[in-house]
């Protein structure tokens, strides 16, 4: 048994190609939405690190005039 190739006429050829742009535009739209959503990450993890860095500065703040307090009552004493 031999097989026999089937000659593609133009019209399966043409269909062929614009299934295979669409197929490229669509890997072209995913990466892009990718890189979109690494980009929105990395802005969201800059921010939570901002905060984090706000609220121990903010903590050390608050510590430092407790601190401050505690020895000014001391030195009353």
């Amino acid at each position: 048994m031999s097989e026999e190739k089937k000659e593609l006429t133009k019209e399966e050829v043409i269909v062929w190609y614009r299934e295979q742009i669409e197929i490229a535009t669509l890997r072209a739209d995913l990466a892009e939405q990718q890189a979109r959503a690494v980009r929105h990450e990395s802005e969201r993890l800059q921010h939570a690190v901002m905060i984090a860095n706000i609220k121990t500065a903010s903590g050390k703040i608050m510590g430092e005039e407790e601190q401050d307090e505690n020895e000014q009552e001391q030195q009353k004493d």
